[in-house]
This record gives structure tokens, sequence and C-alpha cells, in this order.
């Protein structure tokens, strides 16, 4: 709980207590003090009660409810305080009244219910008071949120283009399909077709931190037909992608960057090649995508700025429902990329 929090709190109350010393019944049998004490026993009954609306919207607010539905938790939630607190103080002020006869007067002008009618429209203000901060204080957390996303991407793009699509990958690939033009005039206009969808996927779409598995999975393709253009039989590739998957979101490059990864650092690096498996599958709200290839890990801890780049981008995505681990199988390096439900 915030220091704001605290301070709007006392000062509401604070108000109310005012409000209610003010509107209170006239009663010359009851000291000034013991009204002044009875009332502000109701007005931290009230704050007792505004934490527990607190707990209570805080909780369900989880839940995405609509405006309308929300005005109605609003309300119903309020009249209950309100009666609550009501009940409460009408016990408690009972109890007081039989040990001391001298409150009996003040509980006598003060029936059960006549505390409710000021008590409502206090809980009613102070609860949309509280929604209203509460939502431009998320708002706020999400710009901030998305412009460090964007920040992220954008050096995730700048090492891309420093790095994964380097002159070494495109050279390769622009001499290939050279290559093939005489060969097989068809083949080499198809992988000139993928390359340019793979340079377009990279270049563009600068403020789309987020795409499809679909999406995904496509530039995958495009990328390992370029390179099986230079690793030939040594590529043997097979993907099973579950199609539940296939609308969810993950982050630009995500998939994309583990494959590259694998072949950099395993594949690429073998004379004979090796097998290469990517296998996204979605159940009981979680993503699970794993890409699998014949090697051994060339960092002992999994790490590199690609790798790095992309576990700062799954936790700004997506929080603590996110991760990414690599590790070694027997003859296989598996890489791993869970992505939970945000909230």
């Amino acid at each position: 709980m915030t220091l704001r929090f605290w301070l709007l709190q006392a000062l509401g109350w604070s108000f109310f207590l005012l409000i209610a010393y003010i509107a209170r019944p006239s009663e010359e049998s009851v000291s000034n003090a013991f009204q002044f004490m009875a009332i502000a026993a109701l007005s931290m009954a009230g704050m007792l009660a505004s934490l527990a609306l607190r707990w209570l919207y805080r909780t369900l607010q989880a839940d995405g409810y609509g405006e309308l539905r929300w005005l109605g938790i609003l309300l119903m939630a309020s009249l209950l305080a309100a009666i609550g607190v009501d009940l409460l103080f009408h016990n408690a002020l009972s109890l007081l009244a039989s040990l001391s006869p001298g409150l009996a007067a003040l509980h006598d002008a003060q029936p059960m219910m006549s505390r409710a009618p000021l008590l409502a429209p206090a809980f009613i203000a102070w609860s949309l008071l509280y929604l209203a901060i509460s939502r431009q204080t998320r708002l706020a957390e999400a710009a901030r949120h998305q412009n460090d996303l964007r920040l992220a991407l954008k050096d995730a793009q700048l090492q891309r283009l420093l790095g994964h699509v380097s002159p070494h990958f495109t050279f390769n690939t622009l001499n290939n399909i050279r290559a093939l033009i005489l060969k097989d005039p068809e083949l080499a206009r198809e992988q000139i077709t993928r390359f340019a969808s793979t340079l377009r996927y990279q270049f563009t779409g600068s403020e789309e931190a987020l795409v499809t598995v679909e999406e995904e999975m496509a530039v995958v393709r495009d990328h390992l037909s370029l390179v099986g253009l230079q690793l030939g039989d040594r590529l043997r590739y097979r993907e099973q992608v579950d199609p539940r998957a296939l609308p969810l979101q993950v982050p630009r490059f995500c998939v994309q960057l583990l494959v590259e990864n694998a072949v950099k650092h395993g594949l690429g690096r073998s004379s004979t090649g090796g097998e290469l498996h990517v296998n996204v599958a979605a159940s009981d709200g979680l993503l699970r995508i794993e890409v699998r290839n014949s090697g051994r890990l060339s960092v002992p801890d999994g790490s590199g700025t690609g790798l790095d780049n992309l576990r700062q981008r799954l936790q700004l995505s997506f929080g603590a429902n996110a991760g990414l681990g690599l590790e070694e199988q027997g003859a296989f390096v598996v890489a791993r990329a869970w992505i939970g439900s945000r909230t």
C-alpha cells in the first residue's frame, strides 16, 4: 500500500468524520466528547471496510469485467459495506450502553440502520474514486510497459541487423540462388520470394512486438528453406505444430531466433549436419515451444546476446508467466520457451 493511498484514506475519512459530526442527532444528555468518540469509531470502521472493498476490487479486476458490470458490483458492494458497518456499530453501541447507562441515550438516538444512509454514499464515492485512480495508474503502467517493450524490440531488431542478418548469410543466400537460376529457374524464383519475405519480416512491423505463431512459423520455414540451399542433406528438419497454437501470440523473432541459434551453433558446425525438430503445443492456457537440434551447448549456461534479449522480451510481454531454458539432453541441445496467459 502506497503512501498516497494512506494519505487519501486519512483525508477522506477525516472529512467523513467531520460531516458525520455536524450531522449528528442532538442529544444533550451525552457529552460532545462521547459523541465525537462514537463518530470517530464509526469512521475507523468505515476505513477498515474500505480496505475490504479495496481487496475485493483488486481481486475482481483480474477477471476483466465490463463497465456496466463493474458499476453493479460497486453499488452492491458499497451497500453491503454500509449495512455491515451499521450493524456492527449498532451492536457495539448496544453493548457499551448496557455497560455504561450514560450511553443509553446515544444508543436510543441512533437506531439500527440510521447510519447506513450516510455510509452508503461515502462508500460509493470512495469506490468510484479508488477505481478511477486505479484505472489511471494501470493505464500509466501499461504505457510505460509498452514503451519499454518497444525499446526492447528496437534493440532486438538492431542486434538482428548487426548479427543475425549478417552479410555472410546474405551473400551465401544470393550466391546459392544465383547458382540455381540456370539449374532450376522455378526453384530460384521460389527462393527469391522466400528471401524477400524473410527480409520483409525482419525490417518491417517495428511497432508489432507480438505476432501469431502462424506468422512466426511461416518465416521460420522460409529461413530454413534458404539455409537448406547451403546445408543440403545435412539439414534434417521436422516440425510438429498444434493447430490450437497458431493464433496465439509470441514475441517477434521468438521461434526464429531459437532455430537460427540451433543452426548457427549446432548443425552448421557439423560436417555431417544433424536433426532439427520444432514442436509447438498449446494446452491448459500454456504455450510450449521446443527447438531440438543435434550438437552440444556452445555456452555452458545457455546465455548469449540473442537468448538474453529474448528472455527480456518474454518477461516484458508476459511477466512471470513466460520463460526460456536451454539444456543438453543426450546428443541434443534443447531450447524451451513457455508462455502463459497475461495478467
